[in-house]
């Protein structure tokens, strides 16, 4: 299920990559719609934000324990008395 969801989050970030240059290539060519610069925001923050959530994903279904950090106990040594 990992798979289909990184599938899905990399097809949504293409869909919003196309939208992007869809809009960037109006701009260029000088029609300038009065929001564009609101809609180039929203569409490269969404890109950004299911990258994120597509790597979070694999990092936690994905990457070995032995690679992720974790918080441990801290060793407790008692202390006695030297022979």
């Amino acid at each position: 299920m990992a798979a289909v969801a990184i599938g899905g989050l990399v097809v949504g970030s293409i869909w919003f990559a196309v939208l992007t240059m869809i809009i960037a290539i109006n701009v260029l060519n000088g029609y300038y719609p009065p929001d564009a610069d609101t809609y180039m925001g929203v569409f490269m923050g969404m890109i950004f934000i299911l990258a994120g959530v597509a790597i979070d994903v694999y990092r936690r279904e994905y990457m070995p324990d032995e690679l992720i950090h974790k918080l441990r106990r801290p060793k407790i040594v008692l202390t006695r008395m030297f022979r």
